[in-house]
């Protein structure tokens, strides 16, 4: 079964800022405290997980270890994946974050290709015989909704991100 969980609360959620992939900030004090509890959560609900896997962005890693680190998880079971980072926001990165449509994006990442990369990891994962918590980012997360909902992957940006530091179960990507 593969977990999904947004980073903790970082800087550029902060600041109000567009982050994408050339954003890569840390974790505020927030966002630890978030990611704690979020660990808390996953004791209390007695999830056990064999493998953890995170974004190459700091505050994606800085999550998982936080994570690991309070449920006593088996930190060489820890690893990096690239195909779940941040989807690229182009020109929009580092400005505030204001109401932007979907098909407003410009100079970033094809929204085809983030979808791609993003369901062939989870296929992937998917397929392997393990509880696997992938923790990564908002736009992720919207694109894995795109697909629960049966949406054009160019309106993932539409839909509302998941918490931060909250878990949610991917059981639509088949």
């Amino acid at each position: 079964m593969i977990y999904f969980v947004r980073h903790g609360e970082s800087e550029a959620n902060q600041k109000g800022v567009f982050a994408g992939q050339k954003e890569d900030s840390v974790l505020t004090e927030k966002g630890i405290e978030q990611a704690r509890s979020t660990a808390q959560e996953i004791k209390i609900e007695n999830l056990q997980f064999d493998r953890i896997i995170f974004s190459p962005l700091k505050r994606a890693k800085e999550t998982a270890e936080i994570i690991a680190n309070e449920i006593g998880f088996d930190k060489k079971k820890i690893s990096l994946e690239k195909r779940v980072i941040e989807y690229d926001m182009g020109s929009l990165t580092g400005t505030p974050i204001h109401k932007i449509s979907s098909l407003a994006l410009i100079s970033a990442e094809n929204v085809n290709d983030f979808r791609n990369r993003v369901v062939e990891c989870i296929k992937e994962l998917s397929n392997i015989q393990e509880n696997i918590l992938i923790v990564s980012h908002a736009e992720v997360g919207r694109i894995l909704e795109t697909i629960k909902e049966n949406m054009d992957a160019k309106l993932f940006y539409d839909l509302p991100a998941y918490p931060n530091a909250s878990v949610t179960k991917i059981d639509w990507v088949k």
